[in-house]
């Protein structure tokens, strides 16, 4: 997986193709490196939420939303690698803890999760930079509830593997977008 040229395309790819015989063209990511990504990121959001609700440093926040923008970025044009250093690493610990190989899953609903993330991230990000000129009683729970939303959509992928992204892509978007499939390797 971590090859330079493996049976399933180069380890740069946004995907990997040859997958699925029935659809050889569609484009698939390690189902593994994916959630451990999430553990990751999910890592991330309990700093935050500290930062939010005690250490009140703005350190954090220069720190955190460009590693956590360039990441959900870069996975949506590049793939989880070479250019996402969160998804590399996620990569890493999936091939180190799980041996026996990728387990694929379609990359297209993951690319939509992963904006959603990145809409978060600048969400919280908008907030951190009005916070002076927002009430205080509102841009506490503001920004502690956008936190907490990419928190739990973190620990439901890493730990549940529930992607809340995927789900709202098979529930509505294909309902909504001529063109879109759905996919049905990620139902429930």
């Amino acid at each position: 997986r971590f090859i330079i040229r493996g049976k399933y395309g180069n380890w740069w790819d946004l995907g990997h193709s040859n997958v699925n015989p029935d659809k050889p063209d569609e484009i698939y990511m390690d189902e593994h490196a994916v959630r451990a990504r999430a553990g990751l990121l999910n890592v991330i959001t309990w700093i935050a939420l500290m930062n939010v609700f005690f250490w009140n440093d703005k350190i954090y926040v220069q720190v955190l939303f460009p590693l956590v923008a360039w990441e959900f970025l870069s996975s949506m044009v590049f793939g989880l690698t070479p250019l996402a250093p969160i998804g590399i690493a996620g990569t890493l610990l999936s091939i180190l803890l799980h041996p026996e190989g990728p387990y694929w899953k379609p990359a297209r609903p993951k690319r939509f999760a992963w904006l959603i993330g990145l809409t978060l991230a600048c969400t919280c990000l908008t907030l951190f930079v009005l916070r002076k000129e927002m009430d205080k009683d509102l841009y506490k729970p503001l920004i502690a509830s956008v936190v907490l939303t990419c928190n739990v959509a973190t620990w439901l992928e890493s730990s549940v593997g529930f992607c809340l992204g995927c789900f709202i892509y098979n529930t509505y978007l294909v309902n909504w977008f001529e063109g879109l499939e759905e996919c049905e390797e990620c139902k429930l």
